[in-house]
């Protein structure tokens, strides 16, 4: 395989790992798969082009406020369109059909402010777009920096499930109204984790940006493929997110380099669901059985 296209196919899965990641974070307190997550995304790099391009803010300042921004309406969303649904049933799936119309409002309101066309952004300084040859690879230090990111916040995502904030987590994920009454407050972790679940998103658009330019288009492309990633990795495992975006982004370059650009998707597809025939429960999932 060609290393430029690696190299590429790498940048592209770390931003799937992402997105996936942002999806898991949602997922694990709540059981709710966030529909509005890729608009999140495309929310966060129209905020951050915004801050960075058009206000002349500072990278790192245009990027803080930015997600703090996409994670306060990821806040309002579980608070308006998620949490009424699961107060009245904590195992059914209104949900979808509210995260759903919370998308389509987002889109057409990002259509209305920012308009179709795309936003160049800068990567932040001393990075660059700009490649250069690193063993025999054409690679820029911006693809680097979002390699280095994406590993480190999976990572880091992982270690906090690990503290007891992150046990309280996964007990609010493995039954919901056990957890109440061991004392731990189901809707507080949920909320936290759509705020934090959006401040990742936006990171991610953020991140996107001076890759893909900020564009209302940007969205629903990482939607699925972000979605692919957690299918394969399995739900709620981010480590398995990160290696199955990697999975994906090698999968579309080389579909890309052997067939065409218009065979990614479907390629793309069809390894995912070979994947998901052999392990139903994804790469790092397991089967969880339950007493009834």
């Amino acid at each position: 395989m060609d290393l430029d296209l690696l190299v590429g196919a790498l940048t592209a899965g770390s931003l799937y790992a992402l997105v996936a990641m942002g999806f898991n974070i949602l997922y694990r307190p709540t059981n709710v798969f966030n529909f509005a997550q890729g608009d999140l995304v495309m929310l966060g790099a129209m905020f951050g082009a915004t801050f960075i391009t058009l206000l002349g803010l500072p990278w790192f300042v245009g990027a803080a406020l930015a997600m703090l921004a996409v994670a306060a309406l990821a806040l309002i969303e579980a608070k308006i369109a998620v949490a009424p649904v699961l107060n009245r049933s904590a195992t059914g799936h209104g949900w979808v059909i509210t995260t759903l119309a919370v998308s389509m409002i987002f889109a057409n309101l990002v259509g209305l402010g920012w308009g179709p066309d795309p936003i160049a952004v800068r990567p932040p300084a001393p990075l660059s777009t700009d490649t250069f040859e690193l063993l025999g690879a054409n690679i820029s230090s911006y693809q680097i920096a979002v390699m280095v990111i994406t590993v480190v916040l999976v990572l880091g995502v992982e270690a906090f499930y690990g503290t007891r904030s992150g046990k309280a987590v996964l007990a609010v994920a493995e039954d919901r109204d056990a957890a109440l009454l061991r004392g731990i407050n189901p809707n507080r972790l949920s909320s936290w984790s759509f705020f934090l679940g959006g401040g990742v998103a936006a990171l991610t658009g953020v991140l996107a940006a001076p890759v893909l330019y900020a564009s209302t288009g940007l969205g629903p492309s990482l939607l699925l493929k972000g979605f692919a990633a957690a299918a394969v990795g399995g739900i709620g495992n981010n480590r398995g997110a990160l290696l199955a975006g990697y999975i994906i982004g090698i999968v579309e370059a080389v579909a890309a380099a052997l067939l065409s650009p218009g065979y990614q998707l479907a390629a793309t597809f069809a390894v995912m669901l070979a994947i998901l025939l052999i392990r139903p429960h994804g790469l790092f999932g397991r089967a969880e059985a339950r007493a009834v």
